[in-house]
């Protein structure tokens, strides 16, 4: 673990800048700004275990990776049930009349999602009441869709992260189950392990500022005491503005890449400590360029991929070596990406060796069968 990690070359001077291990948030149009890229090279020279997950189908992945089997742990106290519900309703469930009381009242000694779905179920027949009647149905309902989705996939017991980047692929479930993987994921680290940091997808999705969700209920917890035992947390985010405040407000790292609409430049260029620079500069930036917003410092800078040689990054930030050539030479195209290896699948598939075994294991155990009979 390193204690300040190589970020890049400041622009105009070629100087290296170094970046404080922190919580980070990082902004910037998919696929033009070069946010993954800049999460990898971090990950890369820190030499810590990262978890990140793949949220969206023809996601740009990360160019070297460990694909993991997604992790999950069934809970079922309120508040948790009660962001779930939040992600399926797209807004707060206070503004639901009755939600709230109803969610306490069907996770009243449960252990898990399908005991909740069942008793709420129960509970609407049970009921007499028309209001508290449509309240439990409701619920039912919004549960109905959760339950039998989780219940189709195959979830690990247990999270085991090697040095450098895991994934996660969770792009082919529904957003409600994304919410619950990533949260279990999160809260698994913060109570198991250290020195990893968490690289939170999507973050106007997952830490809305409007409502509370399964992750953003863990991941202020992980990020207000995490960085004690040297957990952090990296958000990605294409916008500032749909992010939670009280993350963001633990992060000393704030990197800025290419915006385009007008209100979140704004909101970019509050951000660079009285810098004075125009719009169109924020607008208009280069791959892989962003404003770097360290502690007390803003610097414009060009990160380093990994693998990169320095002194090519020292080119691209002098001017005299456009960034595409960088991501030309150093990350292979692959389809719609750049990746150094096609992705793993999420369940590691047997040998030839190990299905031979299996099989003449199963012609034994038939013959047992056969002679018993």
């Amino acid at each position: 673990m390193k204690a300040d990690i190589l970020l890049g070359f400041e622009v105009g001077t070629g100087m290296p800048v170094n970046i404080p291990l922190h919580h980070l948030a990082i902004f910037g149009m998919t696929q033009l700004s070069g946010k993954t890229t800049t999460l990898e090279a971090l990950i890369t020279r820190s030499e810590l275990k990262a978890i990140a997950f793949i949220t969206k189908r023809g996601e740009v992945g990360f160019t070297s990776c460990r694909y993991v089997l997604p992790y999950y742990k069934p809970r079922a106290d309120w508040q948790f049930v009660e962001g779930l519900v939040n992600v399926a309703l797209g807004e707060k469930v206070k503004y639901e009349p009755g939600m709230r009381w109803g969610i306490m009242q069907v996770c009243k000694g449960r252990k898990n999602l399908r005991e909740i779905h069942r008793a709420a179920q129960e509970l609407a027949k049970e009921t007499k009441k028309d209001f508290l009647k449509s309240v439990f149905e409701k619920l039912a309902a919004y549960l109905e869709i959760v339950v039998p989705e989780l219940e189709k996939w195959s979830f690990s017991d247990k999270l085991e992260l090697t040095e450098g980047v895991n994934v996660m692929d969770l792009s082919i479930m529904r957003l409600e189950t994304q919410h619950l993987v990533i949260a279990s994921a999160i809260e698994y680290i913060f109570e198991n392990l250290d020195h990893v940091v968490v690289i939170v997808p999507e973050a106007w999705e997952t830490l809305p500022q409007s409502r509370m969700t399964p992750v953003k209920w863990v991941a202020q917890q992980f990020i207000r005491k995490g960085a004690a035992i040297g957990n952090y947390m990296f958000l990605d985010s294409q916008d500032i503005g749909g992010i939670d405040k009280t993350p963001l407000r633990q992060c000393d790292n704030w990197l800025m890449g290419r915006m385009k609409e007008a209100h979140e430049v704004e909101r970019v260029l509050k951000q660079l400590l009285g810098m004075k620079i125009k719009a169109e500069e924020i607008q208009t930036l280069p791959l892989g360029h962003f404003y770097a917003v360290v502690g007390n410092l803003v610097k414009k800078v060009y990160v380093l991929p990994a693998g990169a040689p320095e002194e090519v990054g020292v080119k691209v930030a002098k001017g005299t070596l456009p960034p595409e050539a960088v991501r030309d030479k150093y990350l292979k195209k692959e389809g719609s990406g750049y990746r150094a290896a096609p992705p793993q699948p999420l369940v590691e598939q047997p040998t030839a060796a190990e299905l031979e075994a299996i099989w003449s294991r199963i012609k034994e155990l038939e013959k047992e069968v056969a002679s018993l009979e």
